[in-house]
């Protein structure tokens, strides 16, 4: 037996394969589901279901027994995320951009109904609001948000937004589903999504998705955020639009591919 072999954790190993069994098409698992895909006992699978819990990583219903990655998941693979070549590159496109243009950018992935940040750059001397690290329920009322939406196949739009909790941020927010979904496919069809004072007074943003660059599905969405006191809404879309559309294009080249499934 090799040294390696020797010290190998297999529950170590089980823990992994239960947090990569999640995923854009399998948000939500039961222990069951979860047992049966790893081939597992139900004491077993309970077990290190229980330990991720514990830990943080994994949250479960109390009512439904249905498990989920917790907030803690997405903060540890974000951290993962900035401690590879990936982001580091991504923040080359991001400074490039901002040094040339002085806008404020953000980059973010989804999950479920939440946002996690993986860069922001700021404007110089100009009036921005950029989003918390976690940014929960803002599919619907965020430019990176609604970008995403975007990319998802035609078919699920509708689902997806069934599924959201359209609560109001500002007097903007849109809160009928029917509108959002035609606002969804619009922006799908110019590939590139805006926010007019919908998450917050004063802040018009634009943004274009970010898609897995080998399996083309979406994974979150670029954005430039402008001040109304500074920039209309007008101006930010035709000035840019083009813009936003080709960094979504470079950076969604950047980013580290799902491997495990392909289209």
């Amino acid at each position: 037996m090799s040294k390696g072999k020797y010290y190998f954790s297999k529950s170590l190993e089980k823990g992994l394969k239960i947090l990569s069994l999640f995923n854009r098409e399998n948000p939500v698992m039961t222990q069951s589901q979860i047992a049966r895909k790893l081939d597992l006992n139900m004491t077993s699978t309970y077990r290190y279901i229980n330990t991720l819990v514990e830990l943080g990583y994994l949250e479960k219903s109390a009512t439904t027994k249905e498990i989920r990655p917790a907030i803690l998941c997405l903060l540890f693979c974000a951290n993962l995320m900035r401690a590879t070549d990936h982001l580091r590159m991504i923040k080359e496109v991001v400074d490039r951009i901002h040094s040339e243009n002085n806008i404020s950018i953000d980059v973010a992935f989804a999950m479920d109904d939440t946002l996690v940040r993986i860069y922001y750059r700021g404007a110089e001397e100009t009036l921005t609001y950029s989003l918390p690290d976690f940014s929960k329920n803002s599919l619907h009322n965020t430019a990176l948000g609604k970008a995403y939406l975007s990319s998802l196949p035609d078919d699920r739009i509708a689902d997806k937004i069934e599924s959201l909790d359209l609560k109001p941020k500002t007097p903007n927010t849109i809160l009928d589903k029917a509108i959002l979904v035609e606002e969804i496919k619009k922006s799908k069809e110019r590939k590139f999504a805006m926010s007019r004072e919908e998450y917050l007074p004063g802040l018009i943003t634009i943004s274009a998705p970010l898609f897995d660059p080998l399996t083309a599905k979406g994974v979150g969405a670029v954005c430039f955020d402008f001040s109304l006191l500074q920039h209309s809404a007008a101006d930010v879309k035709a000035k840019y639009k083009d813009m936003i559309r080709e960094t979504a294009e470079e950076l969604s080249q950047l980013l580290p591919p799902d491997r495990t499934r392909r289209r």
